[in-house]
């Protein structure tokens, strides 16, 4: 961006300096249509109107003045397994305690202006806090999750996922899910692929982690991998509560670059060039 910036302000100030020294210069006697020689000497400065205003323009862009292409903050949504297994103690203290950790630490990564939303499954799937930018409504949620019985993988992102589309209004906000789960899915009414292609489709990647160990009695390797790969997300493992904080950290800071859409000088400049093509046509077209 600043070399543009450069640019377009030595073409600016260039062009008004040979403007200017070329009204300076005695102009040759012609025999010009009587309209011309009836145009009113302000005229001569019309093409430097534009040109200052393009001056102004870049000095809001090298000052740092920026437009917000954002009308509505990015949309994070928590989707975590609250089923009975998460009380198991393979994972020290135990595989909840260290959820909730990583699910704080991931809190931390995302800017405060995001909003964040919880969803907990096990039997079905509830709503705890819709997207909202009150980082300390989410923190008490996460801290008051319990357990029951029931593993609703897909139930649970698609109450994300209609979380998302309510906080969206018909706009399109960048949004997110970040999913973890210990289990397969039991008692779902959506399959968690169904779900995962419906959040393709609304254009919402979900990243998954899978806690704890892989197996008949354990976490669905497989269909959570197939559900971040689904949606456009990416799939990830932790086995250990210093891991599992270590990816909700990475992802959170992921999401941050990924889903934020940063101010910009860009319309300042696209201003500044079209104010120089103006000028240009009105020196074309005024008489000096």
């Amino acid at each position: 961006m600043w070399p543009l910036l450069i640019v377009v302000l030595v073409v600016v100030v260039v062009v008004i300096a040979v403007y200017l020294f070329g009204m300076g210069q005695e102009p040759t006697r012609r025999y010009d249509p009587g309209i011309l020689r009836r145009r009113s000497k302000w005229r001569r400065w019309l093409p430097v109107v534009p040109l200052l205003a393009a001056v102004g323009w870049l000095a809001l862009a090298f000052s740092g003045f920026t437009f917000s292409l954002r009308q509505t903050a990015p949309i994070a949504v928590l989707v975590l397994d609250a089923s009975d297994s998460m009380t198991e103690t393979d994972i020290e203290p135990d595989r909840l305690t260290a959820a909730k950790n990583a699910a704080l630490a991931f809190l931390d990564e995302l800017p405060q202006d995001f909003h964040v939303g919880l969803v907990t499954f096990a039997g079905d799937a509830t709503l705890d806090v819709p997207p909202t930018e009150d980082r300390a409504q989410v923190t008490a949620a996460i801290g008051s999750i319990t357990t029951s019985s029931g593993t609703a993988i897909g139930d649970g992102l698609e109450a994300g996922l209609a979380a998302i589309e309510e906080a969206r209004e018909g706009s399109e906000v960048p949004a997110a899910m970040l999913l973890l789960s210990d289990g397969q899915d039991t008692a779902s009414e959506t399959t968690p692929l169904a779900a995962a292609g419906h959040a393709r489709d609304a254009g919402v990647p979900v990243d998954t982690v899978v806690m704890g160990k892989a197996g008949e009695d354990g976490a669905d390797v497989e269909t959570l991998a197939r559900v971040a790969q689904t949606s456009g997300g990416d799939a990830f493992t932790a086995e250990s509560a210093g891991e599992l904080t270590q990816r909700f950290t990475d992802i959170g800071s992921q999401l941050s670059v990924a889903l934020e859409v940063r101010p910009s000088a860009t319309p300042l400049v696209v201003a500044a060039i079209l104010l120089v093509v103006v000028a240009g046509f009105l020196l074309v077209l005024t008489p000096r």
